[in-house]
């Protein structure tokens, strides 16, 4: 049997994923188009400390399945996780993750997350003082995998919400992932739709919305006889070799001949940002050290003048029996970066400890 729901995944999956991707509209630049962005962000240290995206990295982190459902696998069976990210301006990312075996048909999961941007002043048109407000965004997903042989599938049901002042937008989301899990080699291939949907109400009757589809790929792999553990992944395959900003207030440059260079993007350059390479330094099985590098966030962020280290990542997990405990910072800018911790608790031992204490 399960060889036969194999043989179908591997047959017909990827003829699903061709014929979503090609009904998908293709934009010119990222940023800025689509309601509900926030559920895009990197939710846990592990995701910020590769690159900020990626869709097959999990050991035993059960913050995993909100970034691919597929990693929502029997080893993370009663983890939970809790993620907390600061951003500038005093922007707050909550993130809750646990998982769960109800029975032999595969592994649950639930996320929650609440992303704060604090209070506002408020003015009206003549200027005048009225108070503050605020703005959130928030959402709760429901997970399910299965595993057949060394393949899973798995999807992921989300309400979404954001709210700005007395405006509000809410709507449900959909993910389906697919992970290749070898049973013997420390490899795994990862590849997520993520982000489809529709809306219940939009902030006023004239706005439309479009969702925040995309499409990542992603592998990670260890080899035996060495303490790193690589990771690749390729994002925004929807837009590909369409995601570059071709800013309009780039002033010209001119060569010693007063000829205007031509400061075309490059096939290469737009090639590279759809990849995130990151690599996890495996001390022991109870620490590690992360480091990655984002291309497109080096490109759109960096300062032309001082490129510093925009785009680059990296963190530290330390585990202790029970509990793990990791730190992440992303660097965005030469003014600084942003800080995200977690807490992961394998809550199945804590309960069989208590019970043959009592």
């Amino acid at each position: 049997m399960r060889l036969k729901t194999a043989l179908f995944i591997s047959k017909y999956f990827p003829a699903f994923i061709f014929t979503l991707l090609i009904q998908v509209p293709v934009f010119a630049q990222v940023g800025g188009i689509s309601t509900f962005e926030f559920v895009n962000l990197p939710v846990n240290t592990r995701m910020v400390g590769l690159g900020g995206v990626n869709v097959s990295s999990q050991q035993l982190d059960a913050s995993m399945f909100s970034a691919n459902p597929a990693l929502l696998t029997d080893s993370i069976d009663q983890y939970l996780a809790l993620n907390h990210y600061s951003y500038n301006a005093g922007v707050k990312n909550n993130q809750l993750n646990y998982a769960r075996k109800l029975s032999a048909k595969g592994m649950w999961g639930i996320a929650i997350q609440q992303l704060s941007y604090g209070e506002f002043d408020s003015y009206d048109l003549t200027g005048l003082y009225q108070g503050t407000f605020n703005a959130n965004d928030f959402s709760v997903g429901i997970s399910h995998a299965r595993m057949s042989g060394p393949f899973s599938i798995g999807g992921t049901v989300k309400f979404v919400q954001s709210t700005i002042e007395t405006y509000q937008a809410s709507g449900m989301l959909f993910t389906i992932g697919g992970a290749f899990i070898h049973p013997e080699q420390d490899l795994k291939v990862g590849l997520v739709l993520q982000n489809f949907g529709f809306a219940f109400s939009q902030y006023t009757d004239e706005q439309s919305f479009e969702m925040p589809f995309d499409a990542i790929l992603g592998a990670t792999f260890k080899p035996k006889m060495m303490p790193l553990r690589f990771s690749v992944t390729a994002h925004h395959l929807t837009e590909f070799l369409n995601i570059a900003y071709d800013d309009p207030n780039t002033k010209s440059e001119v060569d010693a001949f007063g000829e205007e260079i031509d400061n075309k993007i490059s096939f290469a350059d737009k090639l590279s940002r759809h990849f995130v390479f990151g690599g996890e330094f495996v001390f022991s099985k109870n620490l590690n050290l992360r480091l990655a590098y984002n291309f497109l966030q080096r490109r759109e962020l960096q300062v032309e003048q001082r490129k510093g280290l925009a785009g680059f990542s990296y963190g530290l997990m330390i585990r202790l029996k029970r509990f793990e405990l990791s730190y992440s910072r992303a660097v965005q800018h030469i003014s600084g970066g942003t800080n995200i911790f977690s807490l992961a608790i394998d809550t199945k031992s804590l309960i069989k400890r208590r019970r043959v204490i009592e």
